[in-house]
């Protein structure tokens, strides 16, 4: 008996090392839901590309264009402190560095268009930008379009990402 405990306690825990090694695979390889900002990596001064231009994009729908520039995705110092002001103005650490919690906190102002889709991100700290998000033409990856809240009129519009 107890030779048969042990063999369905080993089973029952070799079981449940596999479902969760098979989970954190599922997790790690999901592509990104369009939905917000989860799943955005880390960024810092110094980091460049597609994300930084989304970041400055956002960081502009929270009133922070003077300080951040142009959109050229440069993680700069304009961007740093720029962000800084957004975390110190939500109540995060202003550490100047683009976390989870950043991002998190960024998905508060988030609204869904099309569910998988699209989304936009606007926030009454700027009463002239928001954010449009969607997906390329191709159904594939994440562009962005900055737009003026007074007429909907774009001016500027990039890709996040491809895949």
């Amino acid at each position: 008996m107890k030779r048969n405990l042990k063999s369905v306690m080993s089973l029952a825990v070799a079981s449940v090392a596999l479902v969760g090694s098979l989970g954190l695979a599922s997790i790690a390889s999901a592509s990104y839901a369009y939905d917000g900002f989860n799943g955005f990596p880390t960024l810092r001064q110094g980091d460049s590309g597609g994300y930084v231009r989304a970041l400055q994009a956002n960081l502009w729908a929270y009133g922070q264009k003077g300080d951040v520039g142009r959109i050229d995705g440069s993680f700069g110092s304009g961007v740093k402190t720029g962000l800084q002001n957004f975390q110190r103005n939500k109540g995060l650490p202003a550490d100047g560095t683009a976390g989870s919690g950043t991002w998190n906190r960024m998905t508060y102002n988030v609204s869904i268009e099309v569910p998988g889709r699209s989304f936009t991100l606007s926030s009454s700290d700027s009463s002239t930008y928001y954010v449009f998000y969607g997906r390329n033409d191709n159904n594939r990856g994440l562009r962005y379009s900055v737009l003026y809240k007074s007429n909907n009129k774009g001016i500027t519009e990039g890709t996040v990402f491809y895949d």
